[in-house]
C-alpha cells in the first residue's frame, strides 16, 4: 500500500486496521459461471483477514514498533474460502456514511463554509476527533431515477472540529446559513471542504460542497484501492509434482499402485483390474478405482528398497 503525496512521492502509507480498511469478496465456482447470488459482494472480517507485517530490527534500537511500513499480511480462513472455484477480493479505504445535517458556516468567520454531521451514532466518536479527517474524501449521493446513486463529483475534507449551533443573525454573503462554534464537548462535526471559496470572476458563486439531508460517503485517502483474484484449487505444483515424479509403489498381488509423497507416505493409491466379457471372456477394459477409503499398506515401500 502507498500513499501519493506533496511533488508526487510515494510514501508507505499507515494505517489502522479496524478504521481505515474493508475488504468484500465473491465467490464463483467457475469462470463461467453466471450465479447471480455468487456475484453479490460479501464483507469479510478485517480483524480475521488483515494483520500487519513486522520487522526483525531496525537501526534505531529506541524505537519499539517494528511494523514494516506499508506492507500487510493478508489470511484467507479456510471458513470463508474453502470451496474450490474462484474468489474476488476487493480491499479499499473503509467508508463511513452519514446525512448532511446542516451547510452553515462558522460564526466568528462568517466566510468560513462548511459541512455538518451528527456524530452521536458513532460507537467511537474519537476516531472522528478535531483534525483526524483531513485529506479525507466527501462522495455524494442524489437521487436519480434509479434511486440512491453515486456521484462522480467530490470534495476534499480540509479541517473538521466538534462544534454546536448558534443562534445569530448573520450579514455576510452566507447570510442564511446557519452559524456554529467550535466545542469540544459537541455531537456535531463542522467539516470545510476544498474547493469551497469562489472563482474569482464570480464573486457571489460558491462551489457546491452538499446539502442537508443528503446523503454523503466519508473516505480515507491514505492507500489506493486493490484487487485480486484467488482460484482455489484441489492440486497445486507440489501435488502434481508427486503424481509425475513421486516414488510408486505397484502391489502385482491385488492390483493396488500406491503413490508416495516427498515424506514416503502414501499420497494416493488406485486399483488396477481388467475387465472381460462375460461370454467369450475376451478383455474389453481396463479399470481404474480410487482406493481412498479403503489403504492398502500390506507392503511397506522403505522396507522394499532396503531389501
Amino acid at each position: 500500500m502507498s500513499l501519493n503525496s506533496t511533488y508526487g512521492t510515494v510514501k508507505p502509507s499507515v494505517v489502522n486496521i479496524e478504521n481505515d480498511v474493508e475488504i468484500w469478496y465473491n465467490y464463483r465456482r467457475s469462470r463461467s459461471d453466471n450465479d447471480i447470488a455468487n456475484a453479490t459482494f460479501k464483507r469479510g472480517d478485517v480483524s480475521v483477514m488483515f494483520s500487519k507485517s513486522f520487522v526483525q530490527d531496525t537501526e534505531l534500537t529506541d524505537i519499539d514498533d517494528k511494523t514494516l511500513i506499508g506492507m500487510y499480511n493478508l489470511t484467507l480462513p479456510v471458513s470463508m474460502f474453502g470451496n474450490k472455484g474462484i474468489y474476488t477480493i476487493y480491499i479499499k479505504p473503509k467508508e463511513y456514511f452519514f446525512t448532511i445535517k446542516d451547510v452553515g458556516v462558522l460564526s466568528a468567520y462568517p466566510d468560513t463554509s462548511g459541512i455538518v454531521i451528527d456524530l452521536s451514532g458513532l460507537p467511537n466518536q474519537s476516531f472522528f476527533g478535531n483534525g483526524n479527517l483531513v485529506g479525507y474524501r466527501i462522495e455524494y449521493f442524489e437521487y436519480k431515477n434509479n434511486g440512491l446513486e453515486r456521484q462522480e463529483y467530490y470534495r476534499l475534507v480540509t479541517s473538521n472540529n466538534k462544534c454546536d449551533p448558534v443562534s445569530q443573525n448573520l450579514t455576510s454573503a452566507m447570510s442564511s446559513s446557519n452559524g456554529y462554534r467550535f466545542n469540544d464537548s459537541g455531537s456535531l462535526c463542522f467539516l470545510t471542504l476544498t474547493p469551497s471559496t469562489s472563482p474569482g470572476f464570480k464573486a457571489n458563486e460558491k462551489p457546491y460542497i452538499g446539502a442537508p439531508n443528503q446523503k454523503i460517503g466519508i473516505t480515507n485517502t491514505k492507500f489506493d484501492p486493490v484487487m485480486i483474484e484467488v482460484e482455489v484449487v484441489e492440486h497445486d505444483i507440489e501435488t502434481l509434482s508427486i503424481m509425475a515424479e513421486g516414488e510408486m509403489l505397484r502391489n502385482l498381488e491385488n492390483g493396488r499402485v500406491s503413490y508416495y509423497n516427498f515424506d514416503g507416505e502414501i499420497y494416493k493409491q488406485f486399483e488396477f483390474s481388467t475387465v472381460k466379457d462375460n461370454y467369450t471372456t475376451k478383455s474389453v477394459a481396463e479399470l481404474k478405482v480410487n482406493k481412498d477409503g479403503n489403504i492398502d499398506t500390506s507392503l511397506d515401500i522403505n522396507e522394499l528398497k532396503d531389501a
